[in-house]
């Protein structure tokens, strides 16, 4: 029973193919689409705006830069140590455990070294993956 409604279905698709015409494109068929193409991929991109602005980039160097010749020039001495204390924050009694808590200047310089590497370390990583996304957008 199927290969007969098989059978019936094929003769019905070549009596309809044989009286069909054969239909071919408009003339500026290509150009339409190729046009069509391109708007959509004009509306696809996205511009590139950074997050920090160069301004604010330029400021943060700059106060990185005011502090680093302020450490060079005011010299370092071991002995002085800096005193945190939390007492302005009236927690039920869960700041007791810092009010004996002191950092020594040169902890605090290592903090403020590594702070300045990790923002380093995030700008060659930005510039980087930037210069990898050109390449791939070349690509295609």
């Amino acid at each position: 029973m199927k290969t007969r409604d098989d059978k019936n279905i094929q003769r019905l698709v070549e009596k309809m193919m044989l009286d069909s015409a054969l239909e071919a494109p408009s003339f500026d068929f290509t150009s339409k689409v190729m046009s069509e193409v391109i708007s959509m991929e004009k509306k696809k991109s996205i511009s590139y705006k950074p997050l920090i602005s160069k301004r604010a980039w330029f400021m943060i160097f700059a106060a990185i830069a005011v502090f680093i010749t302020w450490l060079i020039f005011t010299g370092y001495s071991a002995e002085t140590q800096t005193n945190i204390n939390f007492n302005f924050i009236n927690a039920a009694n869960i700041l007791k455990v810092f009010s004996g808590f002191q950092l020594s200047s040169l902890t605090l310089y290592i903090l403020l070294l590594g702070i300045i590497l990790i923002f380093l370390q995030i700008i060659f990583l930005k510039s980087y993956l930037d210069k990898r996304f050109e390449k791939e957008d070349k690509v295609f």
